[in-house]
């Protein structure tokens, strides 16, 4: 017996597509996420680079 209730080509193509952008959209997300966590570990290196920087000019104020 052969299967008579196959998916119409065009159908077949069209989930297919579907299916990919799917993929895609999950390697995106994950590329935004490191992108997000790179630029967060920056924003707090330079946070605490500032914070030291002024630590720094309190002290050399109170020498003087």
């Amino acid at each position: 017996m052969s299967k008579t209730n196959k998916m119409p080509p065009e159908l077949l193509a069209h989930f297919k597509k579907k299916q990919e952008e799917k993929e895609d959209a999950s390697d995106s997300k994950e590329n935004d996420k490191n992108k997000r966590k790179e630029a967060v570990k920056k924003a707090r290196v330079r946070l605490e680079e500032k914070k030291k920087g002024h630590k720094k000019g309190e002290e050399k104020g109170a020498e003087k």
